[in-house]
């Protein structure tokens, strides 16, 4: 019977064996990040979806009110608003880097009340800004209300979209891993000019929503 050899491995068969462990990583790296960086998208998407839900829910149900003016202290339920937008504001917790409403008491209660269990960010658990827009109308053929909502969410990392998506549109591809901005969604006021110049946030002068 051949004698095994004792003494181990040997330098070539050493290296050989790192370089296959180092071409194996190569390949699977970048594919274990894509596979993690999807998740999080699929993931923030769902999010997204289901504040959406949420706010269609609450909203049939009479549980949300709504300024009956931009900037207003009156809110009117649901049921009971006329024909317009209405913008459900979206924020876990309090930010200093955007105007109201997201330094707002009432709006961060009333986000924490719509998603008691979680609705944070997929990136890292980071809290989320954003809105959910709906629009009431009236079907010229019935007569009755009809009811769209769309969505522009985005974390304190600058994840997510921070222009108004449709749902059927708030998906993995429409996520974006970098440079949203928590300011265009916000409240704020323009201000400044030139290169000093500050958007307005897309919710500056828009009647805002809250659980009643």
């Amino acid at each position: 019977m051949k004698k095994m050899n004792s003494k181990g491995f040997t330098l070539i068969e050493l290296l050989a064996v790192i370089t296959i462990m180092g071409i194996l990583m190569m390949v699977a790296i970048p594919s274990v990040s894509r596979t993690i960086e999807n998740s999080r998208r699929d993931t923030f998407a769902n999010v997204a979806h289901e504040y959406v839900n949420a706010v269609r829910n609450n909203f049939i149900a009479d549980n949300i009110e709504c300024q009956t003016a931009a900037g207003g202290t009156t809110y009117t339920i649901a049921s009971a608003l006329p024909v317009g937008d209405y913008y459900y504001v979206i924020a876990t917790a309090a930010s200093t880097s955007a105007n109201t409403p997201f330094d707002s008491s009432t709006y961060v209660t009333s986000t924490g009340d719509l998603m008691e269990s979680g609705g944070k960010s997929s990136f890292g658990n980071t809290e989320v800004y954003g809105y959910v827009h709906i629009k009431k109308e009236v079907n010229s053929t019935t007569g009755k209300s009809k009811l769209a909502y769309t969505a522009a969410i985005v974390d304190a990392s600058g994840h997510g979209f921070d222009t108004e998506q449709a749902e059927n549109n708030i998906k993995r591809s429409n996520i974006n891993v970098s440079g949203m901005q928590i300011g265009k969604v916000s409240g704020r006021a323009a201000s400044g000019s030139g290169s000093s110049a500050v958007a307005a946030g897309a919710l500056n002068g828009k009647k805002l929503c809250k659980l009643n």
